[in-house]
């Protein structure tokens, strides 16, 4: 597939030193929230970016997410201030295409990534503009998504106490480390804040279900776009490109399984979701990462997943207002 080239915002020369370059982006903040709308993202490749704290330093330029991820689906931990780590789902998981936090009400507006160590084999970030998508789903799939909305279950295992290194499955990591607390009651509390309906299971897991919109404005374009996994995070579905046998067994223990769902309930139709897949699959694009690349996308109009990736990859992330 031919590679479509990303237009250009061109510097003559480029700041060496982090202090400068920080000026730099300051002075061209407008600059760059603008090519972030226009374009979906913008990549900054060749600056003085090598550590985490000079990743913290740059985001700290850009409004803050207001809001937190706790309840997240991602096994992650924050390394410091607005910085966290991107996933520690295996390096054999291919992380599908999504837009980050589309199960939940709140969601940030930009997320911005920062390659402090690239793999040395695969581990790209991929990404799809999807300004298009919608346009491009049957005239009765779009009115299902707009008037039904979206109904989601997700599942964390009893407290554990630890991240391990690699997490196999999204399900598999403990309620205590999703919501940061080993306490019921708080996690009742947190549920509540964030629209969440928590189910305590006999085994000490947790389920929550959520009602979120499968169709929202754009605040600056005021496009209407499709933001939801509900065509990939179904009960059958396999996300990860996991052993299908790791699947069957988590969802025959479940008492309710995870997936996404119609707002009535219903699962997409095997033949809705590949109305999706067909688009997605055109317009994916791989961006192999260098060293201190760093990526600031909208959260809306361009998604997001991971190739999957042999050695040691440091990829971190921060989510923006």
């Amino acid at each position: 597939m031919p590679r479509k080239k990303a237009p250009r915002y061109c510097l003559s020369s480029q700041p060496e030193s982090l202090q400068a370059f920080l000026v730099w982006a300051s002075s061209h903040r407008n600059v760059l929230d603008k090519l972030i709308v226009t374009h979906g993202g913008v990549v900054l490749r060749g600056f003085p970016v090598r550590e985490t704290d000079d990743f913290g330093a740059l985001v700290e330029l850009f409004p803050s997410f207001a809001g937190d991820y706790v309840g997240g689906l991602a096994p992650r931990t924050q390394i410091a201030g607005k910085v966290m780590e991107a996933t520690r789902l295996d390096k054999n998981a291919k992380i599908r295409l999504h837009s980050e936090m589309a199960y939940m009400q709140n969601y940030p507006p930009r997320i911005a990534f920062f390659s402090k160590s690239t793999a040395h084999t695969g581990g790209e970030t991929i990404i799809a503009d999807t300004r298009e998508l919608i346009g491009s789903l049957s005239p009765e799939l779009r009115e299902k998504l707009e008037t039904l909305g979206v109904m989601t279950v997700r599942n964390f295992a009893a407290p554990s106490g630890r991240l391990d290194e690699s997490v196999p499955h999204v399900d598999l990591r403990g309620w205590d480390l999703a919501f940061q607390t080993d306490e019921r009651d708080e996690v009742t509390a947190r549920c509540k804040e964030r629209g969440l309906e928590p189910i305590w299971n006999k085994d000490g897991s947790l389920t929550v279900v959520n009602r979120t919109a499968a169709v929202v404005v754009h605040p600056q374009t005021e496009q209407k776009l499709y933001r939801s996994n509900l065509h990939i995070y179904r009960v059958d579905s396999n996300m990860q490109g996991l052993d299908p046998e790791i699947i069957r067994h988590l969802r025959e223990n479940q008492e309710r399984p995870s997936g996404t769902f119609l707002g009535d309930g219903q699962p997409l139709a095997e033949e809705e979701a590949l109305q999706f897949t067909a688009h997605l699959d055109q317009k994916e694009r791989a961006w192999s990462w260098k060293d201190g690349d760093v990526m600031i996308l909208d959260n809306l109009q361009v998604w997001h997943g991971r190739n999957p990736f042999e050695g040691s990859r440091d990829v971190q992330v921060a989510m923006l207002g």
